[in-house]
């Protein structure tokens, strides 16, 4: 059973990764709470759509201004996540090549943050301090409903 077991939990976790990296970079989002073009995914469009309008114009003026700073590297990650959700989902499955897909996407996301951390908190700073407030209660909140209350 143990022999099944840790290639079959193996083969869900990254199927799980691939089906939760798709979803952050599908970018479905509604008209008015939409990330600016080149803005990743759904978190900002929910952080948008809980400000006060004046802040959501100046934090999407913001990332609008800067998205040529981390457009390559979003796209890279977007490349990345297809090239994983193929292999997951491949009908001969490549452990060793899902597993240099899964590094490759990883590297990417890595890359995509660090260039996208400074235009953040640019984009953080144009909003008033009531509406960051309200940003982190909200974050706090999503946090506890999909993991639980923090334990002390």
């Amino acid at each position: 059973m143990r022999r099944i077991a840790l290639p079959a939990s193996l083969v869900l976790n990254l199927f799980l990764i691939a089906v939760i990296g798709g979803h952050l970079l599908r970018g479905n989002f509604t008209r008015l709470a939409a990330p600016p073009a080149g803005v990743p995914g759904r978190a900002l469009a929910n952080a948008m759509a809980r400000l006060a309008p004046q802040d959501a114009a100046a934090f999407r003026r913001s990332l609008e201004r800067d998205a040529p700073r981390f457009a390559p590297a979003r796209q890279q990650l977007a490349e990345r996540g297809a090239e994983l959700a193929r292999r997951v989902s491949a009908e001969r499955f490549d452990p060793e090549a899902t597993s240099q897909a899964l590094a490759a996407w990883t590297a990417s996301w890595d890359h995509f943050m660090a260039s996208f951390d400074g235009p953040l908190v640019d984009a953080l700073s144009q909003v008033s301090p009531e509406g960051r407030r309200k940003l982190m209660l909200a974050a706090q909140q999503d946090r506890e409903q999909k993991l639980g209350p923090a334990v002390p």
